[in-house]
């Protein structure tokens, strides 16, 4: 509750008839309330004209209207309005006329920010003409009905005068529609609670009515993914947005379907499910009728059990919004059941992991995340979308064999094959070890010639004696500092090298040495260059044959 003044008893009379301007039933205790909307279409905005009516011969304490899921105010109209108090057109959200024993009462409603230390997401003063001073009415998210607001106020006495009945106008805010429509075409139910000060009953009521035109509302949300793996492993970060049209029914359901080639990375995460909850990334959201600031320090958290795992996606206070989604290990699927009828268009969520580790693991493998959403207004959408990497290019790798050693005939044998979402193999350079040599005049050039003059035209053709290549073709072969260098024409997925005769020759006394069995491994290195001029040396221990 604010500390603000509330000097004027018309004028507390008017705000507490302000709360409780929605659908509600007659009370026990003898309280009315009637509302009319504009429009009813749902998901819309429209102007609301409520009239309330107290229990005779008392007069309020608190008050406090719950109001149906899905109607909100549309806060964003003018962000300024909860920057500072303003007290001016461009912050007058409605009128109001309260009646009592003394005779109607005009008033106005204005959106303001929220008292210091309330709590509250946002305030309502309500000024009369016969009080300036303010009368500040709480706006808050209620806890009990995600989706829904609690506007409350308390009063002092004003005897000997009552209160008998209000009625409010709420209208637009900055030009535009301030009380939007649930997104539901289901009974849109207010609740309201009301205690008095001369022995009335507390009494509590509840109406409804049904927002109409669902079918009309859009509903298109996308989805995007992306994955980063650590350098050095396996562990990965997830990336989600789900984007949608300001216009768009909000959403009930959203089930998320991962990859096969996702998986959860047991280690970091077990603790999160048999001792407390992790926090294991953020999240931020924008909505049409929130400032961006509101939801822009969300939470994601790991929890739940072994056999039960939970991901909540929570905004912090004032502005407390979670959806809680339950895991399927088995299907791999993330279900958030009951999400608020709140608009949003958009919702990102990165995982990263819990204490500084990956919740994920990837086998990199190109996949995509589904998507089967539900709307408040009853219509589905399902799709698909491709997941972007990054990091997940590994190494190349490389594997042969060797014969003929022992015999002074050496022959070798490489396959080099491109690292999994690396680019393709461009150069390879062969290093051998102490023993063995590569033989330029293993390299023959030969000059073709035809015609005469300024005809004559020729061409040089090149064959490396005991060099044999699957997987590609050579663009050029050269002995660079003692290595086997060999450009390819297209660069390729994998390349077998076959080297052996004229190309290699090997010492005697590595001949000696493999015979007596006193050599028994070899160390080669193969040197790679990809598509995209990125080097790569790799060694290769092979068994001396």
């Amino acid at each position: 509750m604010s500390s603000r003044p509330r000097r004027a008893i018309v004028g507390l009379a008017v705000a507490v008839a302000a709360l409780v301007g929605l659908p509600a039933s007659a009370f026990a205790a003898g309280e009315g309330l009637t509302v009319t909307p504009t429009n009813t279409q749902a998901g819309g905005g429209t102007n609301v004209s409520a009239t309330l009516t107290f229990a005779p011969g008392d007069t309020p304490k608190t008050v406090v209207t719950s109001l149906a899921p899905g109607m909100l105010g549309n806060l964003n109209a003018n962000p300024s309005c909860l920057a500072a108090t303003q007290l001016t057109p461009a912050c007058q959200i409605g009128t109001a006329s309260v009646s009592t024993t003394g005779g109607p009462v005009p008033g106005t409603l204005y959106l303001v920010p929220a008292a210091p230390s309330s709590g509250d997401a946002a305030g309502i003063d309500l000024v009369t003409v016969s009080s300036p001073t303010p009368q500040y009415i709480g706006v808050s998210l209620n806890p009990s009905a995600p989706g829904g607001l609690n506007l409350t106020t308390t009063f002092p006495n004003p005897a000997p005068a009552r209160i008998t009945s209000f009625t409010a106008n709420f209208t637009t805010l900055n030009g535009q529609e301030f009380t939007r429509l649930p997104s539901s075409c289901s009974a849109a139910t207010s609740t309201m609670s009301a205690t008095y000060y001369n022995g009335t009953a507390a009494g509590s009521a509840s109406s409804a009515f049904a927002p109409t035109g669902c079918s009309s509302l859009t509903y298109a949300p996308t989805l995007t993914a992306a994955i980063t793996r650590d350098a050095k492993d396996s562990g990965a970060a997830l990336k989600l947005s789900i984007d949608q049209a300001a216009t768009d029914s909000a959403s009930k359901t959203i089930v998320l379907q991962f990859p096969k080639g996702l998986n959860p990375n047991l280690l970091p995460d077990a603790p999160c499910l048999t001792s407390a909850p992790c926090n294991v990334g953020s999240a931020t959201a924008t909505s049409p009728l929130v400032p961006s600031a509101a939801l822009a320090n969300g939470t994601v958290t790991l929890g739940g059990t072994i056999s039960a795992p939970t991901i909540s996606i929570a905004f912090p206070a004032p502005f407390a919004i979670t959806l809680t989604g339950a895991v399927n290990l088995t299907t791999g699927a993330v279900t958030f059941s009951n999400v608020p009828d709140v608009p949003l268009t958009a919702l990102n969520v990165t995982i990263t992991g819990p204490n500084g580790q990956k919740a994920f693991t990837t086998d990199c493998a190109p996949a995509s995340v589904g998507g089967a959403f539900t709307a408040q207004s009853g219509a589905t959408k399902s799709v698909s979308a491709a997941i972007a990497f990054t990091g997940c290019a590994v190494k190349p790798t490389v594997s042969g064999s060797t014969s003929g050693l022992a015999g002074g005939h050496p022959k070798l044998k490489f396959k080099v094959t491109h690292g999994k979402s690396a680019p393709k193999l461009a150069t390879l350079a062969v290093g051998l070890p102490t023993g063995l040599k590569f033989a330029r005049s293993a390299i023959v050039s030969h000059q073709t010639c035809t015609g005469t003059g300024k005809k004559k035209k020729c061409s040089t053709t090149t064959v490396i004696k005991g060099l044999g290549i699957a997987g590609g073709r050579a663009k050029s072969v050269a002995i660079k500092g003692g290595k086997l260098v060999i450009a390819l024409r297209t660069p390729a997925n994998s390349v077998s090298l076959t080297i052996s005769g004229a190309l290699i020759s090997e010492s005697n006394s590595l001949q000696t040495s493999v015979k007596k069995h006193k050599t028994k491994t070899l160390k080669f290195t193969v040197k790679t260059t990809d598509a995209k001029r990125t080097a790569t040396t790799l060694s290769l221990k092979l068994r001396a044959h």
